[in-house]
C-alpha cells in the first residue's frame, strides 16, 4: 500500500506517558484474566498546561486514539492542536479495541466495517447522495475511494469493535468513571459513538466534567435515521438507563414518546419525550455543544438532540452547525478533512468562553 504522505506534519512537542483504568479480574479455566480496562495515552504541552482543564477525546466505532494524533494525508491532528494551544490531552482506545486488549474467549461479538461502509457514510458521500446535504461534501482529501492512497491509509486504521451497543456502554460507562475519579475535572470531545459514552460519562459523574463537546454524536434520540429507522436507545440519548426525574419504573420503556415533523424535507423527524418530560437532572447545569457537519448525514437530526435536551431540562445547550459560521463542506470524519483546523478551532473557542476555574 503506497505511503500517503501528501501533507507537512510538524507534532505538537509533548509529554508522553500510559496507562489503563478499569476492568475487572474474572476467573476462567486457564485463571484469572483482567477485561474490560481501556488503554489511555496522556499527552502534555511540553512546558506544562496552561489551561485549567485536560482534555479527553472519545473516538467513535471501529476507530481508536489513533483518529486525533494525525490525518491519513500526513497532516497533524486535533491532538497536536489543541496541545499546541495548552491543553493536556487523553485519548483513550475503548473497550475491547485497539490496544484495549480483548480476551477472546469472552462473549462479546466483534463486528467490522467493510470499506463500502465507509465510503457511502464518510469519505465518498457526494459520490452516493443517501441524503440531501451529502452533495456538498468537498473536504475530505482525495476520493475517498478504495485505491485512493489516503483512502487506504485511512482505512487500514479501522479496527473491530463490540456489536452490541449496550454491552460497550456498559463496560465503557464504568471504564469512563474510573478515568475521571483518576484524573479530576475534564473536557469531553466525544465523536459518533463516541457520543453515547459522553452522555454516561457525564450523568455518572456531573461535576467532574466541565463541558461536553458532542461532535455529530450517535443519534437522533431513541432511534437509529437515514439507514434504518430501529428504536436502539429506550434511554433517549443511550441504550443503558440515565438519571432521570421523576425515575422511571418501567426499565424496558422508560420514557414514554412522541413524534415531532420535521420543518423541513432536508431534516427528518423528532421523537421526543411525551410531556410532561421526564428531567436529564445529572445533565441539568454541564455545559453541551452539538456540532454538525454541512455535508453530513447528522445535518438531517442533530438538531433532534437540541430539542430532547431543552425538554429534559438540560440548561446551557448549544448547536453549533459549521455551515452558519462559514465552515462549509465537511462530513462526517471531520477531524481528519482538509479544515480540520479551523473547526478544532471553533471548538476551542467555545471550550474558552464556556468554561471557567
Amino acid at each position: 500500500m503506497p505511503w500517503a504522505h501528501k501533507v507537512s506534519s510538524r507534532e505538537a512537542t509533548h509529554r508522553r506517558e500510559y496507562f489503563h483504568v478499569g476492568g475487572k479480574y474474572t476467573n476462567t479455566s486457564s485463571g484469572h484474566i483482567l477485561q474490560n480496562q481501556i488503554y489511555v495515552e496522556q499527552l502534555t504541552p511540553h512546558n506544562g498546561p496552561t489551561k485549567p482543564f485536560p482534555i479527553i477525546l472519545i473516538h467513535g466505532g471501529a476507530q481508536t486514539g489513533t483518529n486525533w494524533l494525525n490525518k491519513p494525508d500526513g497532516g497533524r491532528g486535533w491532538a497536536s492542536w489543541f496541545l499546541e494551544r495548552g491543553y493536556e490531552i487523553y485519548i483513550i482506545d475503548q473497550a475491547n479495541t485497539g490496544r484495549s486488549p480483548c480476551y477472546p474467549d469472552n462473549d462479546f461479538a466483534l463486528t467490522a466495517l467493510p470499506a463500502e461502509y465507509i465510503e457511502q457514510r464518510f469519505t465518498n458521500i457526494e459520490d452516493h447522495a443517501r441524503w440531501p446535504q451529502a452533495h456538498l461534501h468537498t473536504q475530505w482529501p482525495g476520493s475517498g475511494k478504495m485505491g485512493d492512497p489516503i483512502f487506504d491509509n485511512y482505512f487500514a486504521s479501522t479496527v473491530q469493535y463490540l456489536a452490541s451497543s449496550t454491552q460497550e456502554e456498559t463496560v465503557m460507562q464504568a471504564a469512563g468513571i474510573a478515568l475521571l475519579d483518576r484524573i479530576g475535572p475534564a473536557v469531553l470531545v466525544a465523536h459518533s459513538q463516541g457520543g453515547l459514552l459522553g452522555w454516561s460519562w457525564t450523568d455518572a459523574r456531573p461535576n467532574l466534567v466541565k463541558a461536553l463537546v458532542q461532535v455529530e454524536p450517535k443519534g437522533p434520540p431513541f432511534r437509529e435515521a437515514i439507514f434504518s429507522s430501529d428504536l436502539t436507545r429506550p434511554w433517549g440519548l443511550t441504550s443503558i438507563p440515565l438519571t432521570y426525574s421523576p425515575t422511571p419504573s418501567n426499565l424496558s420503556v422508560p420514557l414514554a414518546t412522541q413524534t415531532i415533523p420535521a420543518a423541513s424535507s432536508d431534516e427528518v423527524d423528532c421523537i421526543l419525550q411525551k410531556e410532561p418530560a421526564r428531567q436529564l437532572s445529572n445533565l441539568r447545569d454541564v455545559p453541551i455543544l452539538i456540532e454538525t457537519g454541512e455535508a453530513s448525514y447528522h445535518a438531517t437530526y442533530d438538531y433532534c438532540f437540541v430539542k430532547f435536551l431543552e425538554q429534559a431540562g438540560c440548561q446551557k445547550v448549544e448547536h453549533m452547525k459549521l455551515a452558519d459560521i462559514g465552515i462549509h463542506g465537511n462530513g462526517h470524519l471531520q477531524f481528519l478533512e482538509k479544515n480540520s483546523d479551523q473547526i478544532a478551532d471553533a471548538l476551542e473557542k467555545w471550550i474558552s468562553k464556556t468554561v471557567s476555574t
